[in-house]
């Protein structure tokens, strides 16, 4: 077979970009379970370098790479496969911990040579989807349309996966895609056949021989530091696509949880099972067998003031975990109990494979358990209750300030009151952190809320306490009755807890037991309450456009933190805000090295870059085009999550409708001629455009309309509204490589690399946008710059004529 051969090899096209995409998704498993699952999008972001780098690569060697198109495209496939499990095994001996970002540098090195490991794999993917590309130009649609739809495939079998096999297990699946796509080339092409697959089949004995591939929690993780322990047992491992639970039991140091428990308290908590997902802690399994001890355990909690309150309410607990605070309700008096857990694994532990700890609240008749979210829960529910009760856990330092959490906004917190009886309470709990940040957000969204209601008196219809690194937030409808406002005393003193805010609180009875040097909690709530601005920390209420309720430190604090002499306050800024800065930084300083190197280094003639309007041509338009695909994905993919209800399952579903549709997209410009280009790339713009704007507007109400609907008519709608935003968002990109590779072949490869760089600075950055600006701001800037588009693409013979003079 010739060089030149005209033969496409779609099929080991779409079999590497399946496996690229598989192994994407696969490191948000890896990392979750190795480091905190806040760093996913750090790492993955930065490992689509290995796009940017690809294009480099092709483009100071493309024409050589281009003459011998079998044999690279052969060894970068099979390079993909051996270093997808090589690099993810040494990235986890780098010993990177994001705690010590702030006092240690040498963290930030071990950041970047992460980065580098785990984008290896990733290049060689992409090494063999652009050089296709350069080879076949004149069918760049068509390959492109295949490396989508590829894609596609690739996250809805990699979902599939999880549900039957350990994530290890995952990512020696996915060796076989990049020996797949080696073996389609090499009988596709007729190069070598026989031999290429003996030495493949040689290669993968060798890895599977030799290395033995696992996935070990960091030393900070909760799993990790738990066994540690000794006597520590792992009895208990499950794995599905959820995450991969653990269950760990000590007898010699056995875990005692009872978060809130009085300092008053005489009981000593019983020995627990505990429990993690992807190795941090989601709770314990609680003994129920021994009741009266459970009950007296369970009644001197912070958490057990509701039920002082209210007799035998109808209780919604929403994500209640391993079911710790519906054995408290039980105790308590509940007369029954609707238990929402998103996680139905977690369910499963308690209620199948520890049940003989939990018959009680697994009984039926008593606990009814339900696996959705909370906001699903709140959209099919029409029952009122007595009391709804959400147990928030946050990592206390900043580490959660990126995560994305549709339960504590606004409409969220009015949904909940909407659905209390009358009379009925609303319960916020979770971990204090000093200055107060948490309890104080939802002091405000509380306010903001109440505050919007007819005749609300913010003011009377809330109640703050704290115990010892944990507090409590309780509000109505209604104001607070005088009769629960004496109960409320009386089990504070009763029990020494401090009362942050209470209708008629009076500035003496505050910061009694656990005493601070100023009454910071209560001065603080006093002023949000009296509408007064309270600083330094943000604690205004979340959207659901902008749902980061963990988010508090402002990024002139970072700076203040950073260039200061104060050694503290670097330790009071939110974690996540710096690494997510750092990468940012990283992302662009690496993107424009790989953008700039071919301009340094091709200098033959044979293989140099167009002249520099378009090469400035270049720049732009997959520049934009990076940015606008990625930008639109991310912000609609949010809405459309929370409308699915089942987060894991809505992500795949969305983004493979996402890459399929804009596929079939790219395939069908493969049938426009020169003369139609122009106006194809226009009405796909414009139909991007008008979609994006409507979608802002109106698609928030309209998918709360549809709420309720059966989970089949939801995912039908889904695709309805993917469908002809996603064929529009197809056609760009391959239109404009094959028209910039018309004009100069030796641009395709840095196009490729511009796009891919452009593709990381944007995954790096839109959280940090969405911030500010939420996400209907992402899909209005994708907008934008797709309507620059036309301007930057040369569609007529004059641009050719000036870059051949």
């Amino acid at each position: 077979m010739t060089p030149n051969t005209p033969a496409v090899p779609l099929f080991a096209v779409g079999m590497i970009s399946a496996s690229a995409l598989a192994y994407e998704i696969l490191l948000t498993r890896v990392f979750a379970m190795v480091h905190w699952h806040q760093l996913v999008a750090t790492v993955v972001s930065l490992a689509l370098l290995g796009y940017g780098a690809s294009g480099s690569f092709l483009t100071i060697f493309g024409e050589r790479l281009q003459r011998r198109f079998v044999p690279v495209f052969i060894v970068n496939a099979l390079l993909f496969s051996l270093s997808a499990v090589l690099c993810v095994q040494l990235a986890q001996k780098l010993q990177f911990d994001p705690q010590a970002l702030t006092d240690d540098p040498a963290q930030l090195v071990r950041l970047a040579a992460t980065f580098l490991l785990l984008a290896v794999p990733l290049f060689a993917a992409a090494n063999c989807i652009g050089l296709t590309l350069a080879k076949f130009r004149t069918l760049i649609p068509r390959v492109y349309g295949t490396d989508l739809i590829g894609a596609a495939l690739g996250a809805i079998l990699l979902t599939t996966a999880f549900a039957f096999l350990h994530p290890i297990d995952v990512l020696l699946a996915i060796t076989f895609g990049g020996v797949l796509a080696a073996l389609s080339v090499a009988w596709r092409l007729h190069w070598h056949p026989w031999t290429t697959s003996l030495t493949s089949t040689a290669l993968l004995g060798a890895l599977w021989l030799t290395v033995n591939p696992s996935i070990e929690p960091a030393p900070y993780k909760d799993l990790a530091r738990s066994l540690n322990v000794i006597g520590a047992e792992l009895v208990h491992e499950q794995s599905g696509i959820s995450g991969t639970s653990s269950v760990v039991r000590n007898t010699r140091v056995p875990t005692r949880y009872a978060p809130g428990l009085s300092l008053h308290s005489t009981v000593t908590p019983p020995a627990q099972p505990t429990v993690f997902v992807d190795g941090d802690l989601r709770g314990t399994l609680l003994d129920a067998r021994d009741s009266d001890a459970n009950a007296q355990l369970l009644g001197d909690m912070l958490s057990a003031l509701p039920y002082h309150l209210l007799a035998r309410p109808e209780v919604a607990l929403l994500n209640a975990g391993t079911g710790f605070g519906v054995h408290q309700a039980l105790a308590l008096g509940a007369g029954h109990v609707t238990a929402i857990e998103p996680n139905p694994q977690l369910t499963e532990l308690t209620c199948k494979h520890f049940r003989t700890l939990s018959e009680t609240i697994c009984d039926p008749t008593k606990v009814h358990w339900r696996n959705q979210t909370t906001r699903g829960f709140m959209a099919s529910e029409q029952r009122a209750f007595d009391l709804i009760g959400l147990d928030i856990a946050v990592d206390i330092a900043g580490l959660d300030a990126l995560n994305i959490d549709f339960d504590l906004s606004r409409q969220a917190i009015a949904g909940y009151l909407k659905h209390l009886a009358d009379n009925g309470i609303l319960v916020f709990q979770g971990d204090t952190r000093l200055p107060p940040r948490l309890s104080m957000r939802l002091l405000q969204s509380t306010r903001d809320v109440l505050s919007d209601q007819v005749g609300g008196e913010p003011a009377e219809q809330i109640i703050l306490l704290r115990g010892w690194q944990r507090f409590l937030l309780l509000t109505k409808q209604a104001a607070f009755t005088p009769t629960q406002i004496a109960q409320t005393r009386v089990f504070a003193d009763r029990y020494g807890f401090d009362l942050v805010w209470l209708p008629g609180i009076t500035s003496d009875e505050a910061n009694r037991f656990q005493q601070l040097n100023v009454a910071h909690y209560h001065l603080t709530a006093k002023r949000i309450l009296n509408g007064e601005p309270v600083g330094p920390y943000d604690y205004s209420s979340t959207s659901d456009d902008r749902p980061f309720p963990y988010r508090f430190s402002s990024w002139s604090q970072i700076r203040e933190a950073m260039i200061g002499s104060q050694a503290n306050d670097a330790r009071q800024i939110d974690i996540a805000l710096l690494a997510a800065a750092l990468t940012l930084l990283l992302a662009g300083a690496f993107s424009v090295i790989l953008i700039l190197l071919p301009l340094i280094v091709v200098r033959s003639k044979t293989t140099a870059l167009p002249e520099a309007p378009i090469r400035l041509r270049v720049l732009t338009y997959f520049g934009l085009t990076g940015i606008a695909f990625l930008f639109i994905e991310l912000g609609l993919i949010q809405h459309l999550q929370l409308f699915l209800d089942q987060p894991l399952y809505a992500t795949v579903i969305v983004l493979a409708s996402f890459l399929f549709f804009a596929g079939i997209g790219s395939l069908w410009a493969q049938r426009l001629d020169e003369t139609h280009e122009r106006v194809a790339l226009r009405v796909a713009v414009w139909t991007i455009a008008l979609m994006g704007i409507v979608y802002v507007l109106l698609l928030p109400a309209l998918l709360n309309h549809l709420a309720d609907n059966h989970m089949v008519l939801r995912i039908a709608t889904v695709l309805v509204l993917i469908a002809p935003l996603a064929l529009a968002m197809g056609v760009p990109f391959s239109l404009g490589l094959r028209r910039f590779g018309s004009i100069s072949p030796n641009a395709i490869g840095w196009a490729w690399g511009i796009n891919g760089c452009a593709s990381v600075i944007s995954a790096a950055g839109a959280p940090l946008y969405a911030l500010t600006w939420g996400f209907s701001g992402l899909v209005l800037t994708a907008v934008a710059a797709y309507l620059l588009l036309p301007l930057a693409l040369p569609l007529d013979q004059k641009a050719v004529n000036a870059t051949n003079a």
